[in-house]
C-alpha cells in the first residue's frame, strides 16, 4: 500500500503510564516457576500513539506525566519512538500511574492500576491543544480512561467538541476498566461517556467486556453495537475477541469482520494497537472495511509477543498483509 505524503497527523490526547507485567505460573507457590517481572511503557492512548508512529504516521501525544522516574522514562520512550511530545505537561502533584498486568498461561490478562485515582493524567487540559493548528486532515483520538475523574472528563469532552467544530475526525475508545466501582459504572460517568460517544465520529471498544455496561438489555453483541451507533449517531466498532469486530454505521445492522488467526502470547494492549491500525488506515484514505482489517492485522502482530508496546513496524505489517487473505471477504450481516 502506498502511503500519501500529505496525510494529516494523529493527535493522541490521554493517558500514559508504566506497565509492570507478571506472568502467572499454572501452579502457585513454586518460586522457581515464576518469571521475572517486565517493565514496559503503557497507557491506553500512549500505546496507540506508539503503534501509530511505528506505522509511519505523524504522531503527537498530548498528556500529563508525573515529575518522577516513571514519568520521565515514559516521556523519553515516546520521544525515542519519534512522537512529538511538545504538548505534554509535567505534574509535580500527582504520580505517573503504574499498571500491574497479570498474564495467565493462555495469554489473557488481568489489569490492576495504581493509584486508581488522582494519577498525573487526571490533570489533562484541553488548552494543551492550543499550540496545534488542527485541520480537517488530522485525526484526534482519546479514551474513557481519561474521563473517570471530573477534571479529565471535562477536558476530554472539550477536545472532542473542538475536533467536531474544526471538522477533525475523532475516535473514542471506551476503556471502561478504571471507571468501574465494583461491577458497575457510576451514573455520572455513564452520562459523560454517552456525551463523548455523541461527540466522536468513531467509537471503539470491547464488546464482551464493555458494551453490556452501556447497552445492558441487549445480549446480542451485534444488535448492541447497532444500538450504541444509533444512540450516539456514530460509527461503532466493537471488538469481540476471536469472533471479530462488529461494525455499525449510525445504527445500521452490524456486520462482523473476522480477525486474523494467529498464536496468542499476550493480549495486553491489543485493543490499543487495533485503534492505531484503524487510525493509520483512515489517515491514508482507506475505506471503513479496510480500516477494520488493518486494525485486526496490527493487533494480530501485537498479540504474538509480550507487552503492550510490541506493535509492528510498517514494513512488518505490509509483509503480514501481503501473505494473508483479506478477512473482510467474510463479512457477516447480523440481520
Amino acid at each position: 500500500m502506498t502511503v500519501p505524503d500529505d496525510r494529516g497527523r494523529g493527535i493522541l490526547f490521554g493517558d500514559v503510564c508504566v506497565d509492570l507485567v507478571l506472568s502467572v505460573p499454572q501452579e502457585t507457590g513454586k518460586a522457581r516457576q515464576q518469571a521475572s517481572p517486565e517493565v514496559h511503557g503503557g497507557g491506553t492512548v500512549a500505546n496507540t500513539a506508539v503503534a501509530l508512529a511505528r506505522l509511519g504516521a505523524k504522531t503527537h501525544f498530548v498528556g500529563v506525566v508525573g515529575d518522577d522516574l516513571f514519568g520521565r522514562e515514559a516521556l523519553e520512550e515516546l520521544v525515542t519512538e519519534g512522537i512529538d511530545v511538545s504538548c505534554v505537561k509535567l505534574s509535580g502533584r500527582r504520580p505517573t500511574m503504574i499498571v500491574i498486568a497479570l498474564i495467565d498461561g493462555t495469554g489473557q490478562r488481568t489489569v490492576l492500576g495504581w493509584p486508581r485515582r488522582d494519577q498525573a493524567f487526571t490533570e489533562l487540559n484541553e488548552r494543551q491543544l492550543d499550540r496545534l493548528d488542527l485541520t480537517a486532515r488530522d485525526w484526534l483520538h482519546t479514551s474513557g480512561v481519561c474521563m473517570v475523574q471530573e477534571h479529565g472528563r471535562r477536558a476530554t469532552l472539550r477536545v472532542l467538541d473542538r475536533a467536531r467544530a474544526r471538522k477533525v475526525r475523532s475516535s473514542f475508545d471506551l476503556n471502561l476498566r478504571l471507571g468501574l466501582e465494583g461491577d458497575s459504572l457510576p451514573v455520572s460517568y455513564v452520562e459523560a461517556l454517552w456525551s463523548a460517544i455523541g461527540c466522536a465520529d468513531f467509537v471503539l471498544g470491547s464488546a464482551d467486556e464493555e458494551l453490556f455496561h452501556l447497552v445492558p438489555n441487549e445480549p446480542d453483541m451485534r444488535r448492541a453495537t447497532a444500538h450504541l451507533a444509533r444512540e450516539g449517531q456514530c460509527v461503532a466498532i466493537m471488538r469481540e475477541g476471536p469472533v471479530g469486530a462488529h461494525v455499525s454505521e449510525f445504527g445500521s445492522p452490524a456486520v462482523t469482520i473476522p480477525p486474523f488467526r494467529v498464536p496468542v502470547a499476550d493480549t495486553l494492549g491489543a485493543g490499543d494497537s487495533f485503534d492505531a491500525g484503524f487510525m493509520e488506515a483512515g489517515l491514508s484514505g482507506c475505506s471503513l472495511a479496510e480500516q477494520v482489517m488493518r486494525g485486526h492485522a496490527v493487533a494480530a502482530l501485537q498479540i504474538g509477543r509480550v507487552g503492550a508496546r510490541s506493535s509492528p513496524r510498517r514494513q512488518e505489517l505490509d509483509h503480514f498483509l501481503a501473505n494473508r487473505s483479506d478477512p473482510t471477504s467474510g463479512w457477516a450481516d447480523s440481520g
